[in-house]
């Protein structure tokens, strides 16, 4: 059955492949805007077109807080960046407004105990969802389970679910442990069982081993209908969710947010662009194979994808993040072979008034040697590096330019996560069919993506 794709695939487009063609040649285009970290930002902004710059440069702060925000209308006069924002939003599906998401009953988690609001809001939407989705299932498996926070939350909402908790921090399991018994009634220690394990697409039989184990402890002699659930389930995790998913018979869905995509795990150790699990589908891995240019998948592209949304642009923004980038980024390239920097502790302010110096450099940033870890000191040859560089960057353009590719980034964010998890969306659907699975697939909004970037939570329902 074919998923349900409305987060994912854009209204300008009909099927995967013509819309992963679309966005990696669009991606191919522009990638001098994510190819290096942010550490090395003098590269990307020396790629950076001209036009582009010049926009940049004479923008006023109005249009900059519009600019990323793609799908709303912004007049510019240069046809490069207007076809430029125009097709990025023909790619990238438009975010879900905050006061088109339901307001639901939801739990009170009142065991917060140092949690920020992000993970209050994270928790109680994520709980409330499982607790109306998952109805009458017996028994929930909640991947990277923590310390527990989730699970409490679906405890108090409903006491009746037996809920497996697995964790590969044995310290997180014990905590959870004592949390428990701790917080929750004394039934809960019961229902409740969290496991040390690190968990992978082989851990079928040793989770269906605890399942039953937890089940024949409150009384149930056999399990019918299990459901896979996390939240920020880290890099690999939620793929191997929708593996376990598509491979156990009883695990009837599943409901888990996706995270930290930028720590993928490698096929090759030697090549930071080669991961296990990205490309993951054959539909997008045909199209990069196909591609006749370098298809840039790497470290920060995953990492652009899991950055913040330009919904928080535009209220979060700094006035000296600018100043502060391509400070790092200078005070980085004049390192000689063998050395780096660590940022002094107390950091120490850059003023955005002027231009930056060399002694501001000294002030902020501590040289060490790489081979050793001893602090060094900045000699003259670095200063004489500093002046040569920055001749290009007079009146402050520098700072600019790291904020506007900045700008640029955040941008381009939402297609890049876009890409990453339509293609395991596409992925689900390839495995199900390959396996005469009836499915029924979708990501869904549930979460305020100004308050929480990662917002999007995976539903994966097997049809009877």
């Amino acid at each position: 059955m074919r998923a349900v794709v409305a987060m994912s695939l854009t209204s300008s487009y009909t099927n995967a492949e013509d819309y992963f063609k679309a966005a990696v040649d669009f991606l191919c285009s522009y990638s001098w805007i994510y190819l290096e970290v942010n550490t090395s930002c003098l590269r990307s902004i020396d790629s950076m077109p001209q036009d582009f710059k010049d926009y940049f440069l004479e923008i006023s702060k109005e249009n900059l807080d519009v600019f990323p925000l793609i799908h709303e209308e912004l007049h510019i006069s240069i046809p490069s960046l207007e076809e430029f924002r125009k097709k990025l939003a023909s790619l990238t599906p438009a975010s879900v407004a905050l006061e088109a998401i339901r307001p639901t009953p939801r739990p009170k988690v009142n065991h917060q105990r140092k949690m920020s609001p992000k993970k209050l809001h994270e928790i109680q939407q994520l709980a409330t969802h499982i607790n109306s989705h998952c109805q009458d299932t017996q028994l929930l498996v909640d991947l990277g389970s923590g310390l527990g926070y989730l699970t409490e939350a679906l405890y108090e909402l409903k006491p009746s679910l037996m809920i497996l908790g697995l964790e590969a921090d044995e310290s997180r399991v014990q905590a959870a442990r004592k949390r428990c018994k701790e917080l929750l009634p004394a039934a809960a220690s019961k229902s409740i069982s969290y496991q040390s394990s690190y968990v992978s697409a082989k851990s079928r039989a040793y989770i269906e081993d605890c399942s039953m184990e937890l089940a024949r402890s409150n009384g149930c002699l056999s399990l019918s209908k299990m459901s896979i659930i996390g939240l920020h389930a880290c890099a690999d995790l939620s793929i191997v969710g929708m593996q376990l998913f598509l491979s156990m018979p009883l695990v009837q869905s599943i409901h888990i947010m996706p995270c930290c995509y930028h720590k993928l795990a490698l096929r090759n150790l030697n090549d930071d662009s080669v991961f296990e699990n990205f490309p993951l589908s054959a539909v997008l891995s045909k199209v990069v194979a196909a591609q006749s240019k370098p298809v840039h998948f790497n470290r920060p592209f995953l990492r652009l994808a899991c950055q913040q949304t330009s919904a928080r642009w535009r209220y979060n923004r700094s006035p000296g993040d600018g100043y502060h980038m391509f400070a790092r980024a200078l005070a980085e390239a004049i390192c000689d072979v063998g050395e780096s920097i660590k940022c002094k502790k107390p950091p120490t302010p850059i003023s955005n008034q002027g231009q930056i110096t060399f002694s501001d450099l000294q002030r902020r940033y501590q040289l060490t040697s790489k081979v050793t870890g001893q602090n060094l000191e900045w000699l003259p040859s670095h200063e004489s590096k500093f002046m040569e560089m920055t001749e290009n960057y007079s009146n402050n353009k520098g700072p600019c330019l790291a904020e506007a590719l900045t700008c640029l980034q955040t941008s381009i964010q939402k297609l890049c996560e876009n890409v990453v998890l339509f293609d395991r969306l596409c992925y689900l659907e390839e495995e199900a069919a390959a396996r005469n699975l009836p499915v029924r697939t979708k990501y869904e909004q549930l979460v305020d993506e100004k308050l929480s970037p990662r917002c999007h939570v995976l539903i994966a329902e097997k049809l009877s």
